[in-house]
């Protein structure tokens, strides 16, 4: 399976479309993809709708992001809809670090501070 990775920026932040396998065989491309965009520069937010696995790897290139984000006191956004990619976020201990939000308005809900995104 391949991965596929789209940036665009959407008003005040930029969004980062994923679709496919985010894995250590994909998770390379994932970088260089996002490489010029920098969560200390700009709200990222990324969506996970499309994505159909997450491993470790790409677990550890959304943390890499978000040690980014914190740089400038920053929180990284996820679009993820799906149950069972956010239970991997709840193993891993992970889910109070993240953003999360079924859609991108709950995200950005979320990051102004507004929602309680779920």
């Amino acid at each position: 399976m391949s991965l596929d990775v789209r940036t665009e920026p959407y008003d005040d932040l930029t969004l980062a479309v994923l679709s496919g396998e985010l894995d250590i065989y994909t998770v390379a491309g994932f970088r260089q993809e996002i490489e010029d965009v920098d969560p200390a520069e700009t709200q990222l937010v990324v969506d996970l709708s499309e994505v159909t696995l997450l491993d470790s790897s790409g677990l550890g290139a959304l943390v890499s992001l978000l040690n980014q984000a914190r740089v400038s006191e920053g929180r990284l956004g996820l679009v993820c809809p799906h149950r069972r990619l956010r239970r991997i976020f709840e193993i891993t201990g992970l889910r109070r670090a993240f953003v999360f939000g079924d859609d991108l308005d709950a995200v950005r809900a979320e990051l102004a501070g507004e929602g309680s995104a779920g």
